[in-house]
């Protein structure tokens, strides 16, 4: 069974990124049949032009797709760019990830070996830079003894993707993976970054990604593939190499990034969970854990306000409010409050 793949990217005044990621998926061993590209810039059009000269020749057999953002929010245009793919299989990267030249035969390989379809999201590795696209790469390994001592195992297991997002129900499955893929070097997964997702685009269609988070959507990720994995299982191959090329790190407080986390976690919560009184438990258990570990972090890195801390504390005042309050149109309450807690990163 052979399927075809989409390349779809979510970006927004970076072209100085956009036009290396676009190489790297241009030059795979094997070639996505069609990129798809929403651009949330005010000069779209010049990115788009620079785009198709740049790479003329590739896009006799690969398909184009460059649209405006038709609203300037990372979930938006991930669902406008999910709406616009046609292939079996999405590769939804951000515009700063390069792929290593043989990462998308890799995850295609896991994809037709499941000819059941048990498996719905196949990741890769990301891989310490430079990038260096001909290097012997060699994958980061758990250590333990001398070089990683059980206490500090032990933060790191706490500070994962999984560990900061709060399930709305059983938490995902890591059992063994399929049979069919048994052959291949192949792992099961938990949630999965967002910058290094592949899925079975029939599976998002009916999922997608959660438009109540606009701006700094942190949790997008975690949110879209931890309902991803009521279709099937999340897997990661990590023989297919990613590379982070800039991490964008947000410039706003610390004590700001970490209030929306907490806020944006809330407010999935009281739009997808089944039980409130169960996820208000979770919620105040989990924020507790992450007021108790950041004490010590906060004062290893001598931040003396605790700004951390009192993100989590202000996250456990804050469940009242949005899983029980009766807040009329709670959708448009929690973007407005967005806008006032993020600014206007995404408007002209």
């Amino acid at each position: 069974m052979t399927l075809s793949w989409t390349l779809t990217i979510c970006t927004y005044n970076r072209p100085h990124f956009l036009v290396e990621t676009l190489r790297c998926a241009l030059r795979q061993t094997r070639r996505p049949s069609e990129v798809v590209i929403v651009d949330a810039s005010d000069n779209w059009e010049d990115n788009r032009d620079q785009m198709v000269s740049e790479f003329t020749a590739d896009w006799q057999d690969v398909t184009l797709v460059y649209v405006p953002a038709d609203v300037r929010s990372l979930t938006f245009q991930r669902n406008q760019a999910l709406g616009l793919a046609t292939s079996d299989i999405v590769f939804s990267l951000d515009d700063d990830i390069y792929l290593y030249p043989d990462a998308a035969e890799i995850v295609m390989r896991v994809y037709e070996a499941d000819v059941d379809d048990e498996i719905a999201m196949v990741t890769g590795q990301f891989t310490p830079g430079p990038y260096e696209p001909a290097r012997k790469r060699s994958y980061p390994t758990m250590q333990t003894g001398a070089d990683h001592s059980k206490l500090r195992q032990w933060f790191e297991n706490q500070l994962t993707l999984d560990s900061h997002f709060v399930p709305y129900g059983d938490p995902v499955d890591m059992g063994p993976v399929p049979a069919s893929v048994t052959h291949l070097n192949v792992f099961p997964s938990g949630l999965v970054n967002g910058g290094r997702t592949t899925f079975r685009r029939k599976f998002a269609t009916e999922s997608g990604w959660t438009e109540l988070l606009r701006y700094y959507a942190t949790h997008e990720d975690s949110d879209f593939s931890y309902r991803m994995s009521q279709f099937g299982r999340l897997v990661v191959a990590p023989d297919a190499g990613f590379f982070h090329a800039d991490g964008n790190d947000s410039k706003a407080s610390r004590f700001r990034i970490n209030t929306i986390r907490v806020r944006n976690l809330l407010a999935l919560h009281a739009v997808h969970s089944p039980n409130r009184v169960r996820s208000a438990l979770r919620c105040a258990a989990s924020f507790a854990k992450f007021m108790g570990l950041y004490v010590a972090i906060d004062a290893a890195q001598k931040r003396i306000s605790f700004p951390t801390v009192r993100a989590y504390a202000y996250g456990i005042a804050q469940i009242p409010v949005f899983l029980f309050f009766p807040i009329r149109n709670f959708k448009k309450w929690y973007i407005d409050m967005q806008e006032r807690m993020y600014g206007d990163r995404y408007k002209s």
